[in-house]
């Protein structure tokens, strides 16, 4: 994007999208997770509620077979003689006299012993009326049932199970604990393929006894003296406790769960249960709904505000920006300075504001130098040209003979010469500074090119009587290009010849070390102040202040021999010291 603004902008709340897009999801997912198991035991007290109601319709058949039940009573004739003795015979000649001798046993012996003789006493069947049965059983639920006694009477099964050929059997120890009335509910295989959910109800066996006779009063006053039973005594009106081996009747009640999965009686509460697991999931998804809707809006609104907040605050955070742009349009060719003062520059921009700076510094520099050389080869070519024209000038004063215009066409020549080299070396350097100057790279021996470039500077070193020496340690092959190769050793032999001192020498070494070639060239000359070491390749300068010297010296040399070297890819050094002479080494990569 062409704004820094609007990109940070956008870049910020595409990720703050992505952020409330994935703190919403993971809301949403956890929610959802924990409602997940709260549903899953919720619907199971539903379903533990529903089989709980089905279980309690099928505990209410049971209770009404206990309500529906009969008891026949027969006396057992045989027994009630043997209690001729005790006083019964009287009670058995009665109506229903086997009844009465049972209730008059059992208000005269409250305890174990009472239930005993009742049993000795008469002989109970368990009976029903079919027409009750048709009108308070439901045949759905109470498909099988059985009653058993703890009294020695014959027990009951239903037509169902006589029709089937089996019984339904109980556990002695079923019910371990002493409540009179209890119940158990439990599944039951009868027949292969018929499974029964079936109930079984432990229930006292209540005997309601008849009015006991009438006993005629005896006369006399001892029966005035006795208490009556409504006097208030403690005797007659402390209530007699309730024996504890009451006999019980086991009512077993059951229905076929394959055959009928579902009775009509469980319709209701199947339509509760369905209804309730209904509302909630009707519940689990509102919830969700209404947790998504939240964080949508929530999402929205952040979102909005951070639109219109973040705008604000990325104009605010890019003020430094803007300032420094102010700054940096103040600059000129004529100042470099760049006015930029913030006391609390973010630490983002401080190293941009330092390389401006240092930017504007080698821009300042540069300028000056460019300044500096326009008045360095005004001065350079000003000397020849100038030499070039006195020459000519004398010569047209008068006429001369063909001796004396050839020597004066030798110097111009010269200064021609001097003014080409000059020019060729601009030509270079411009060359070096557009970046079209190429390299010819080939494969070559540097020691036999050091070697030729040392016989060409040889005669100009016997001429100043310094001793030129070279070292190598034989043959060194380097991939390069030998003609800027050759530029560069000569120029470095040039210079330590005109810079020694008379009867001084010059060592050129050439070897191979750790896989670059190094040619060093060292000299016993005047060596170089530290303070020119800085400026020693830039372009027009001479550590010679006088600027007068034999030759040509325009200080253009060492600048080519830099951009060489960087063209190659190598790296130059020198070490000086003022008086004892200068060693520049060259490093190359052999490769």
């Amino acid at each position: 994007m062409k704004s820094i603004r609007l990109s940070l902008l956008v870049y910020f709340l595409g990720l703050l999208a992505v952020a409330l897009g994935a703190v919403s999801v993971l809301a949403y997912r956890t929610t959802q997770r924990t409602l997940v198991p709260e549903r899953e035991s919720t619907a199971e007290v539903i379903e533990s509620h529903y089989r709980e109601q089905c279980d309690k319709a099928l505990l209410d058949q049971a209770r009404a077979l206990a309500r529906l039940l009969q008891f026949r009573f027969h006396p057992n004739r045989a027994r009630n003689r043997e209690y001729h003795a005790l006083g019964l015979s009287g009670v058995g000649f009665l109506p229903q006299g086997h009844l009465h001798a049972a209730a008059w046993a059992f208000q005269a012996y409250r305890g174990p012993q009472s239930w005993e003789l009742i049993r000795t006493l008469t002989v109970t069947d368990l009976a029903f009326d079919e027409e009750d049965l048709e009108q308070h059983l439901d045949r759905d639920l109470a498909e099988y049932f059985q009653i058993d006694s703890t009294w020695k009477t014959n027990n009951y099964r239903s037509s169902s199970l006589i029709k089937a050929g089996a019984s339904l059997k109980t556990e002695p120890t079923l019910f371990a604990r002493s409540e009179v009335l209890d119940w158990k509910f439990d599944d039951v295989t009868l027949a292969p393929g018929v499974t029964l959910r079936r109930v079984i109800l432990k229930a006292p066996l209540r005997l309601t006894p008849p009015p006991a006779p009438p006993r005629p009063p005896s006369p006399g006053p001892s029966s005035r003296s006795r208490p009556s039973p409504d006097s208030g005594s403690s005797s007659a009106s402390a209530p007699r406790p309730e024996p504890t081996d009451r006999p019980s009747v086991y009512i077993q009640c059951a229905y076929d769960v394959v055959k009928h999965p579902h009775p009509a009686a469980f319709a209701k509460f199947e339509q509760q249960r369905d209804e309730e697991m209904a509302r909630l999931e009707s519940e689990v998804d509102a919830s969700l709904d209404t947790l998504r809707n939240h964080l949508l809006a929530i999402g929205l609104a952040t979102f909005a505000a951070t639109v219109v907040g973040g705008f604000f605050l990325v104009r605010l955070g890019l003020t430094p920006l803007v300032r420094l742009s102010d700054a940096v349009s103040k600059v000129s060719e004529r100042d470099f300075r760049l006015r930029f003062e913030e006391p609390r520059l973010a630490s983002e921009l401080r190293p941009i504001v330092d390389r401006l700076r240092k930017a504007l510094d080698q821009l300042r520099h540069a300028f000056d130098r460019e300044k500096q050389a326009a008045a360095d080869i005004s001065h350079e070519l000003r000397t020849p040209v100038a030499a070039l024209l006195t020459t000519i000038d004398v010569a047209l004063r008068k006429p001369r003979g063909s001796e004396e215009y050839r020597e004066v066409l030798a110097e111009c020549r010269e200064s021609g010469h001097q003014i080409f080299q000059l020019v060729e070396r601009l030509l270079t350097l411009a060359r070096l500074d557009a970046g079209v100057d190429r390299l010819r790279t080939e494969r070559f021996d540097a020691a036999g090119l050091a070697d030729q470039c040392a016989a060409l500077v040889r005669p100009l070193a016997e001429a100043r009587g310094v001793t030129l020496r070279l070292h190598n340690a034989g043959p060194a092959e380097l991939n390069a290009d030998p003609a800027k190769l050759r530029e560069v050793i000569t120029n470095l032999l040039h210079n330590a010849i005109e810079y020694n001192r008379p009867q001084g020498s010059v060592d050129l070494t050439v070897a191979r070390h750790n896989g670059s070639l190094c040619v060093e060239v060292r000299d016993t000359g005047v060596g170089i102040a530290p303070e020119a070491r800085a400026h020693l390749f830039e372009r027009f300068y001479r550590a010679d202040p006088s600027r007068h010297a034999e030759g040509l010296h325009a200080g253009l040399g060492l600048a080519i021999v830099k951009g060489y070297v960087d063209l190659m890819g190598g790296s130059i050094a020198v070490d000086s010291v003022e008086g004892s002479g200068s060693t520049f080494r060259v490093e190359l990569p052999a490769a």
